[in-house]
Formats: C-alpha cells, structure tokens, sequence
C-alpha cells in the first residue's frame, strides 16, 4: 500500500519542522498508551516530513546560488 500523508505538502521550512514535531508527540503519547504498533506506523510520516524539509531546504539553497552566485 502506498503511503498517504495526514498533513498537506508544507511550503516553508518551519512549517516542515512543525508537522514533524506533532508527528513525534503523537508518536510518544501513542507509545506511553502502549499503542507500539501504531506509534511505529509513524516513522513513514516523520521520514516523509523530514524528506520534505530536506526538499524545501534544498529549494532554497538553490534559489540562493542563483541569486548571489556560488
């Protein structure tokens, strides 16, 4: 099955930086109710929030060469 996140695609950085720490309480409130098989069903949202972090940095970096030179 494929992966769907719960969060729509974040356009900032911090936005990014947000969902994963919501995403990283939920996942500890899941674990400290001893829900450890869904707590683990998180790791695809975290990664694919830190992917999506890592996009937008990326974008970023480059919008910066481009305007200053590297």
């Amino acid at each position: 099955m494929a992966f769907t996140s719960n969060f729509r695609r974040p356009t900032t950085i911090r936005e990014a930086a947000n969902n994963i720490r919501d995403v990283k309480a939920s996942q500890l409130r899941l674990r400290q109710r001893g829900e450890f098989a869904a707590a683990r069903d998180l790791d695809a949202e975290i990664e694919h929030q830190q992917a999506e972090r890592q996009r937008l940095a990326d974008e970023y970096n480059r919008d910066l060469d481009e305007t200053w030179g590297s």
